[in-house]
């Protein structure tokens, strides 16, 4: 299962990242697994592990905040009290790019029709910077890729830098 990242605005700013359902349905699990355990005791090794699953879940975080205002690209990845950090200076980014990865092949640079694309193949949103590093924002299914080019192009109008498709 796959959780779809959601842009959103906060005034100026944007957050691509997990949708808050997801992490309000994560809670909820929790809190009627934890409820069960007390009422019934137990919840045995098994009810245990799914309960730890679903709180890793509910504080799991992955996040991209754009602010323009701010010169600022700040992305969070991981638990809430470990996330990794990401920071790069919208000033320093070159451009967004929206790129095809293809299943199954080595060389991505000679890849089948859009239409002869294998199941599994993706598409990825890619911050390439002015110092020559890149970062994966995201990664969907190519069924999605729609749905990824909207929300890049909202990002790179956001910053100010061209979309690379």
């Amino acid at each position: 299962m796959q959780i779809n990242l959601q842009l959103r605005h906060a005034g100026a700013t944007l957050v691509y990242g997990i949708p808050l359902w997801f992490r309000i349905v994560s809670g909820a699990i929790t809190g009627i697994l934890v409820l069960v355990s007390i009422l019934t005791g137990s919840l045995g090794v098994g009810g245990a592990i799914i309960t730890a699953m679903a709180l890793l879940a509910t504080l799991y975080e992955e996040r991209w905040v754009f602010d323009p205002a701010h010169d600022l690209c700040e992305g969070r990845v991981g638990l809430l009290f470990a996330a990794r950090k990401t920071r790069i200076a919208i000033s320093d980014i070159e451009r967004l790019r929206v790129d095809v990865f293809a299943k199954g092949r080595l060389d991505q640079r000679d890849r089948p029709a859009d239409d002869k694309l294998p199941i599994g193949s993706q598409v990825r949103l890619i911050i390439d910077t002015k110092s020559g590093d890149h970062y994966m924002v995201d990664s969907v299914s190519f069924r999605r890729k729609a749905s990824i080019v909207q929300s890049a192009t909202l990002l790179a109008t956001c910053c100010g830098v061209e979309l690379e498709d």
